[in-house]
């Protein structure tokens, strides 16, 4: 009965984006925004 539902949790979609491929995808872009936005701020203010 364990086993059933960790198949299932594993299974289960995330709640945005549909698949987890495309949410780790986001997430890594949001990362590299982020980075580019401080590098920006530390030119700007240097």
């Amino acid at each position: 009965m364990d086993d059933n539902k960790n198949q299932d949790f594993q299974d289960e979609a995330p709640p945005i984006f549909g698949t987890w491929k495309k949410l780790y995808i986001a997430v890594l872009i949001l990362h590299a925004v982020i980075i580019f936005l401080f590098w920006l701020f530390m030119k700007i203010y240097s």
